[in-house]
């Protein structure tokens, strides 16, 4: 089955505001209609899952929880680890669920201004002390798209205090030009949490676990629903990973390819443009809002942030046509366009 028959419609408002895979991929498609009906009626047993997650990392069963997507992985995280008041480190502006994941449990929140820098070393250092619980790490990072590498993570986690934990983030890493899961799972101190949402493009199935030592994940197992997912999730994310690079390949070289053009489509725009390793480009303008207006108009969300009014997150489509219109709206709204339709420069 062709991407074509997936395809929005012409007056469906295209969600690049998400992060999310707009088409899935081909091979899944079929697969929705021999989910077993037994799946319905059944309580779900992710232990298959789990094995086949273990497997792929090379780690036991016994080091893999299952998930209710990457969310429920940090919040059951933030309940062990932040509990009592206890304090997470981490930059801002972030993901907005890990600042407010920490305060419903209980935490306080530390915050590090940085759009520079997913896991800076000094300021990070500075502000570990006998509260911290937690210091999280997105790489490569929502909303910047930059990353953090393994050697800058595996320092900071030398450097925690007893007891503490440093939680790595790695929703959108098929994107990164590295992985470096193996590396952080050498440390017991690390927690990995990951996501079958992204490159997979499972979001609608809630997909996502965690990494990390035997005493951790036992916790964690714990801290949670005995039954996360349901069990049609299960089974057609278990036949996912059967097809393995199959699923993600193509539409992961389709993004770096746009992410590249979209980079110099902004810089033409006359916005400031983050470089990214994820499916998605920040971009710093004044005119964020309004740019973001203009895409609605064309039937494109992208997102803008409420505290940031000068940032705007563009999702990649890994579309061809998609992408196109994409283009052709930034193309009308940057500086040459608007001075031709000003009746300026026109030749």
């Amino acid at each position: 089955m062709s991407q074509a028959a997936v395809k929005v419609r012409p007056d469906e408002l295209l969600r690049l505001d998400h992060n999310e895979r707009l088409f899935p991929a081909p091979e899944l498609v079929p697969l929705l209609a021999r989910v077993p009906a037994t799946a319905l009626t059944r309580y779900p047993d992710a232990e298959g899952l789990e094995r086949r997650l273990a497997r792929r990392w090379g780690v036991g069963a016994d080091r893999v929880l299952v998930t209710g997507g990457a969310d429920d992985a940090i919040d059951r995280i933030c309940r062990r680890w932040l509990a009592g008041g206890r304090e997470m480190v981490t930059v801002v502006p972030t993901f907005q669920m890990m600042p407010t994941f920490a305060r419903l449990a209980g935490g306080r929140v530390r915050e590090i201004p940085a759009l520079d820098d997913p896991a800076p070393l000094a300021p990070t250092l500075d502000r570990l002390g006998e509260r911290t619980g937690l210091v999280t790490v997105i790489s490569p990072h929502n909303p910047t798209g930059r990353v953090a590498s393994a050697a800058r993570m595996l320092e900071i986690a030398e450097r925690l205090p007893n007891g503490a934990m440093l939680l790595a983030d790695l929703a959108y890493v098929e994107f990164a030009d590295r992985d470096p899961t193996a590396a952080l799972l050498e440390r017991d101190n690390i927690l990995v949490v990951r996501t079958l949402s992204k490159a997979w493009g499972l979001a609608g199935l809630r997909v996502g676990y965690v990494l990390g030592s035997r005493t951790a994940v036992a916790e964690l197992r714990a801290s949670g629903s005995p039954f996360p997912l349901s069990s049609p999730s299960v089974w057609l994310a278990e036949r996912a990973l059967e097809l393995g690079d199959r699923v993600t390949a193509d539409y992961v070289a389709a993004v770096r390819s746009e992410r590249d053009r979209l980079y110099a489509a902004l810089c033409e725009a006359g916005t400031a443009p983050f470089t990214s390793e994820a499916n998605f480009i920040l971009a710093s303008t004044e005119r964020a809002a309004a740019l973001e207006r203009r895409f609605r108009r064309s039937g494109i969300a992208v997102r803008v942030f409420a505290d940031r009014r000068d940032l705007v997150r563009i999702t990649l489509p890994g579309d061809e046509g998609v992408f196109q219109r994409l283009l052709s709206v930034l193309a009308a709204d940057s500086p040459a366009a608007a001075s031709t339709i000003n009746g300026r420069g026109v030749r």
